[in-house]
């Protein structure tokens, strides 16, 4: 009775017959697979207790930002600059699209 085809067994037989550079790549192949794996695996638990423990990983630097505040002011820090209250007769590029628009005249939102 005949073997049912197996898989395994077919990649095993053409990985004997081919040469020693060959199978030295398989080899290498198969590691960097397992180390890739390893990596990713360990790199999502990671994250996942990161989440769990609610940490604040930042992977970078602050360059711009806009916040208000305790004298209910808006201001915008720059990177190296002192922060500035914001000039709404004319506002900053970056805030157009933030507010609205009404006959010309920009409005800063409610809030």
């Amino acid at each position: 009775m005949d073997q049912p085809y197996s898989l395994w067994a077919d990649w095993l037989t053409k990985f004997q017959s081919s040469s020693e550079p060959i199978q030295a790549l398989w080899l290498l192949a198969g590691l960097l697979t397992l180390l890739g794996l390893a990596w990713l695996v360990l790199r999502a638990l990671s994250d996942l207790i990161g989440l769990a423990r609610r940490e604040r990983r930042w992977r970078g630097h602050l360059v711009y930002g806009v916040y208000q505040d305790g004298q209910g002011r808006w201001m915008v820090y720059r990177h190296g600059r002192k922060p500035q209250e914001i000039d709404w007769a004319n506002p900053p590029p970056e805030l157009i699209g933030r507010g609205t628009v009404v006959q010309g005249v920009f409005r800063r939102p409610e809030g």
